[in-house]
């Protein structure tokens, strides 16, 4: 028999089987619901791990009235995942640093028109990476507060800021937005 290329696995099999070595899967819904895919998809990959040998269903309760069962990765299963494991910390990794470099090319435009105070409306997670970003390019310019919504900037002092830079998946009419807080158009920022 060969052996399975780690090409031929994506990141749901990853998923589901990450999932499957970190819980006691006992069904094919708590599976589904663990992995975060449909209970069809979850159907499907796991019939074909079987067929490979990537997964065994073992008996874990002796009841005569009630035989349980659980979903139990092989040990090629456990070097799959490996394998697959590293490849998507790879991707992820990869994603994270071309993110960044975007981010920072943005930060870096807007330093050299002059911008240096910014509020920030978005999550704080994306607030923390820009920090991070400014920190590490020296960039002239700082985050004096952040908002999570729009709305919130509305009541915010428009003297205190040179620009808001916005990550705000709601904040599709910026125009709109901008006539009714009274804050011109160009002191709003889409970062994406």
């Amino acid at each position: 028999m060969q052996e399975d290329s780690p090409v031929r696995h994506s990141e749901r099999d990853f998923r589901l089987l990450d999932a499957l070595d970190s819980e006691e899967i006992t069904s094919q819904r708590q599976l589904a619901e663990c992995s975060g895919m449909s209970l069809g998809k979850v159907n499907f990959l796991l019939k074909s791990f079987l067929e490979k040998g990537l997964v065994k269903i073992g008996n874990f309760k002796k009841n005569p009235h009630k035989i349980g069962y659980v979903y139990l990765l092989t040990p090629k299963g456990i070097e799959t995942k490996s394998r697959l494991a590293v490849r998507f910390v790879i991707s992820k990794l990869k994603e994270y640093n071309l993110l960044r470099q975007r981010l920072a090319e943005k930060l870096v435009l807007l330093e050299a028109s002059g911008h240096k105070c910014f509020v920030f409306v978005g999550p704080k997670i994306v607030r923390e990476c820009l920090a991070s970003l400014i920190k590490d390019k020296h960039l002239n310019m700082y985050i004096m507060c952040e908002f999570e919504s729009l709305e919130s900037l509305a009541d915010f002092d428009k003297g205190n800021f040179d620009a808001a830079l916005i990550f705000d998946e709601k904040a599709g009419d910026i125009p709109a937005f901008s006539e009714k807080a009274g804050i011109s158009p160009d002191r709003l920022i889409k970062l994406w």
